[in-house]
């Protein structure tokens, strides 16, 4: 695990900080006396700019505009320019959303084993699927969780009583909140036409997507829509759809592609923490994690605590291509940071497993 510094720390707190004002619908309604999460941030980021004879923000609606106004850069802090990008903003300015960015700070400042902490709840599902011999419906479920970022609680009921998924039908309704007031646009909802996910309005730009592959392929489109008093439910808070629901997605796309050139591949393993299990013929079994994270630096620290945490580098670890596609350097940093010699782009693994299984053809 690495050790953060004070200043990381204090960005730690921020970030999360951000979040829990996120998570209360309205960021700029908001008044005092603020969740004790806020407050200390604010007395922590005050505190440090005095010393630093820089002028603190007094308010939470304050803080949310360093967030979008200053990228981390300006910030009265010293970090490590290798892991922050100055470039790197805390709140989307369009939206006032927490960026993808600031959720992997938070996530990364408040748990020693990142992955660990966000599988938590899918994990728990898994013991009590394994426990009671219910693979397909595990699998069954978790495909719901990646094809259905979105659901009017009728569809959701019908997904509960479908006979594949019945059985952990308790577990699949808790992932799915009901949708606040804030993404009603003139009395209705609207899902991205990219991921099914919500949108927001963003002024003159047009919509807003939380997820970042929809912007960076052109897809932050609104697809269908209901009206507000269409009871909607939304699958759990960001955290869990950046760090596993999004992210399943890829696992979706990366399992078909590598089917079809005659791999074995097992979705969803009850053991294990991967999200794909693959066999080449005359092979051994792999696991593989799918990840999607902003900062390859971050996403590499996080990897080298899932090592440390298991004691031993047995997952591959395979990036969302777009990520690559976007920075060529994103690899290599995020192999330097984890030390790990496992990770892969979506089509590397592909083109690796493709060559071994034509090679025992």
């Amino acid at each position: 695990m690495t050790t953060l510094g004070k200043e990381e720390q204090l960005l730690g707190t921020v970030a999360s900080a951000l979040v829990t004002l996120d998570e209360l619908r309205d960021l700029t309604a908001f008044r005092m006396p603020y969740p004790a999460k806020v407050q200390s941030a604010l007395d922590r980021l005050a505190l440090h700019c005095l010393r630093r004879g820089a002028r603190p923000p007094s308010s939470a609606p304050g803080l949310v505009r360093w967030g979008y106004q200053r990228p981390l850069g300006s910030w009265p802090l010293v970090l490590p320019t290798d892991v922050y990008p100055d470039d790197g903003f805390l709140v989307d300015k369009l939206s006032g959303a927490p960026t993808a960015l600031c959720h992997e700070i938070a996530l990364c400042a408040e748990a020693a084993n990142p992955f660990l902490e966000v599988s938590r709840q899918v994990a728990e599902m898994a013991a009590f699927a394994a426990e009671r011999g219910r693979t397909s419906a595990y699998g069954a479920t978790r495909n719901v969780l990646a094809a259905h970022p979105v659901l009017t609680e009728e569809r959701l009921s019908s997904m509960v009583f479908k006979p594949g998924v019945r059985v952990l039908d308790e577990y699949l309704g808790k992932f799915y909140v009901k949708i606040g007031p804030g993404f009603a646009i003139d009395g209705r909802i609207h899902a991205c036409d990219g991921c099914g996910g919500l949108l927001l309005p963003a002024g003159e730009e047009g919509w807003w997507c939380e997820r970042e592959e929809c912007a960076a392929e052109g897809l932050v489109t609104p697809g269908e829509y209901w009206d507000y008093e269409v009871r909607i439910r939304v699958q759990g808070d960001r955290r869990h759809r950046q760090f596993v629901s999004d992210p399943g997605k890829a696992v979706l796309r990366l399992g078909d592609k590598i089917a079809r050139a005659g791999v074995r591949v097992e979705y969803w393993p009850l053991t294990g923490t991967g999200d794909l299990r693959v066999t080449v013929p005359g092979g051994e079994a792999r696991t593989v994690r799918i990840v999607d994270w902003h900062s390859p630096a971050l996403l590499g620290r996080a990897i080298a605590a899932s090592v440390a945490g298991t004691g031993a580098d047995i997952a591959y670890w395979v990036v969302a291509q777009y990520r690559i596609d976007a920075d060529p350097g994103y690899q290599r940093i995020a192999t330097e940071h984890a030390k790990s010699s496992r990770i892969f782009s979506e089509d590397q693994f592909a083109d690796m497993l493709r060559q071994e299984a034509s090679s025992h053809a």
